[in-house]
This record gives structure tokens, sequence and C-alpha cells, in this order.
């Protein structure tokens, strides 16, 4: 003979419960997962109007005046010197580009990128002879390299520049 269970109305709740979620998920998960749905996609370039990009409108005085002078700095282009006209100084020796807002500019200040990549043209600003790498194209988003281990074998993951100033 079988003891007796007491099945209070917390456990009870949890038990509908825990059959609830599992009949949902039979019924809403894929029977096969497929390697494709977990593919990365770029999406392109964004269109329509800016949805992001502008300061909060709930912010106070001094919030709003570090919010402008960090919008100046992002906007900012920069040279090594600052002797290129149009350009402070503060780039290099190793770059991915002159700016941030130059990679970060669709479809506003801070986005993402451009429908033209700006790395094409500042890769050879000022005679300089980078190589621009294959993954790079007019027409393409703003690349970057990335790798996965430092040469010692620990996990780097971090975004490496792909030109210098001297070409």
């Amino acid at each position: 003979m079988l003891p007796k269970v007491r099945i209070t109305r917390r456990g009870l709740g949890a038990i509908v419960l825990a059959i609830g979620a599992g009949l949902l998920m039979t019924a809403v998960l894929p029977r096969e997962v497929s390697s494709d749905l977990f593919a990365a996609r770029d999406p392109g370039v964004r269109t329509g109007p800016a949805g992001a990009g502008g300061m909060l409108s709930s912010r106070t005085a001094l919030e709003q005046q570090l919010f402008g002078v960090g919008l100046e700095a992002f906007e900012e282009v920069q040279s090594v010197q600052g002797t290129i006209p149009q350009t402070e100084a503060g780039l290099g020796p190793r770059f991915n580009l002159d700016s941030c807002a130059g990679c970060h500019a669709q479809p506003a200040i801070g986005g993402t990128s451009p429908a033209v990549n700006p790395q094409v043209d500042v890769a050879n600003k000022e005679l300089a002879t980078n190589v621009i790498p294959f993954f790079v194209t007019q027409n393409g988003p703003v690349r970057e390299a990335r790798f996965k281990f430092k040469p010692n074998g620990t996990p780097d993951g971090g975004v490496h520049a792909l030109f210098t100033i001297t070409g």
C-alpha cells in the first residue's frame, strides 16, 4: 500500500507550471535546430530616421554639458600632430579610422556603419600606403580585425588596428 501524499496549493501550482512549460516548449521549439538559425548575418545599413544618437531629454544641465563634450570628442578627426587641416593631434601609430564618428555614423552619430565605408579612403590619406584588406570594401560595412587568441595562446577577442600611420 502506498503512503498518502499531501499536496499543498503551492506544490500543485508548481506542478501545473512545470507541466504547462513542458507542453509550451514541445509546441514552440523546433524539432531539429538548424545551424542557419544561429549563423551571423550582417543586416546591412539601417534605413529610416534615426531612433538613437541624441541625448535623453531627462538629463540634468551638467549631464547635458558632459554629453556635448563627449559628442565633440567622438566627432573629432585626428592626425598624428594635428597639422593636417581640420584635424586634432592624437592619431596613431595604429588605427582603424581617424575619428570615432567615421565608423559610427548611421543612422546618426553613435550608430553603426555608414553606407560608404570611410576606411577605404583613410587607408591612403595624406600619401599613406596602407594595403586595404580583402574584407574591407567601399560599399560594405566598416570592418575591424579581431583575433581569437594572442600569440601566447591566451584568449583575445579585442579589436586590432588595420592601418598604420607609416602605411
